[in-house]
């Protein structure tokens, strides 16, 4: 009776101390993970390659921007920040002062991992940059989809493949094509909140392929017609897990 009270003991003390050895291992794993925590992030500007330099800032350093003609470019680890700051360098800068211009900048949500920022160029003199900080991972974009982004100042209603979203200010929607192997054209027609057509065309889609279609307001006045970019970008498909062969019982 006794040895059987001592065995018990010694199995709860057992528990015990896997559990505890658990929960250190757990929260070291999760200091870790947040003490390197970073995010991978490409840049892409509404102009594809501008005329004059930009910058992004870390800490007191500030880093070119590379931007490449109708592509992602960029594709760096950075350190997580909360906010995402664009600069450009002053031609004269006063001495003992900073060396370059506050542009605009973009709130990093915390739950992204890769992100996508696009900056946009004022369409007038006197107007201000933009930047804005998209989730450009495969979770969230996958491949064959189509990632519409609404940079007007209106609600938009988008018809593309069988399917109406309505996409609000600053807002995107993730959009499957359906297309097979062999990829296709598929009308796509955007509609204002008054239900007049705005834009229509047929889009090709690809199964290997994420597409980004950027959606601006029109420069002309008493024009509500859109100015729209494409981007496009090939991705491999996932490499299929092995499927374990049954060894036969002799």
């Amino acid at each position: 009776m006794m040895k059987s009270r001592h065995t018990f003991c010694i199995a709860s003390l057992l528990v015990l101390f896997s559990l505890l050895s658990d929960q250190l291992l757990a929260e070291e794993k999760a200091e870790e993970q947040q003490a390197s925590k970073v995010i991978e992030c490409s840049f892409l500007h509404w102009g594809d390659v501008p005329e004059e330099k930009l910058f992004f800032r870390m800490g007191e350093e500030y880093h070119p921007m590379t931007f490449r003609m109708s592509a992602r470019a960029g594709k760096i680890s950075l350190k997580r920040m909360a906010e995402f700051e664009v600069f450009r360098e002053l031609e004269n800068p006063v001495e003992g002062e900073a060396a370059y211009e506050f542009l605009a900048s973009a709130a990093v949500p915390s739950e992204f991992g890769k992100l996508l920022f696009l900056v946009l160029p004022p369409d007038k003199e006197e107007g201000q940059y933009r930047v804005v900080a998209m989730d450009d991972s495969v979770e969230a974009f996958p491949r064959a989809y189509f990632l519409f982004v609404n940079l007007t100042e209106q609600m938009i209603s988008v018809e593309f493949s069988g399917e109406t979203q309505e996409v609000d200010v600053n807002e995107n929607a993730v959009m499957q094509s359906k297309v097979d192997e062999k990829g296709g054209f598929i009308p796509c027609i955007m509609r204002d909140p008054d239900g007049e057509t705005i834009y229509g065309t047929r889009l090709f889609a690809q199964p290997n392929g994420r597409e980004l279609v950027l959606i601006r307001s029109g420069i002309r006045e008493g024009n509500n017609r859109p100015r729209v970019k494409f981007i496009s970008q090939s991705v491999a498909a996932p490499v299929p897990e092995p499927v374990p062969v049954p060894v036969p019982v002799p």
